[in-house]
């Protein structure tokens, strides 16, 4: 597996919720998905892109998004505070030359 090329990198903010001491308590943390020309890396995760189909994503407003990396495994959704456009499109032309 060749990573040497890094094509695109896009920040997710993963949110978790916990109870400590009678209080909700959030903690937020941000984490980076990268974009190479045969894999995608993200902290938990190495998928080669033969088994990512597709990348779609739903905006809500400037600073929400969700990235959806539909996936030989089913669909996983990942939380993008930035616009995700430029990391879906260098997706599409890696997966279609013709995009």
């Amino acid at each position: 597996m060749e990573q040497s090329n890094l094509l695109s990198t896009i920040t997710y903010v993963n949110t978790e919720r916990s109870i400590e001491a009678g209080e909700l308590k959030i903690t937020k943390s941000e984490f980076d998905l990268h974009l190479y020309e045969d894999v995608l890396v993200s902290p938990t995760a190495t998928l080669n892109l033969t088994n990512v189909w597709d990348i779609s994503y739903k905006t809500f407003s400037d600073d929400a998004n969700l990235l959806y990396l539909h996936t030989h495994r089913g669909v996983v959704t990942y939380n993008v505070p930035n616009d995700p456009r430029t990391f879906v499109t260098v997706f599409k032309k890696i997966k279609n030359a013709d995009y």
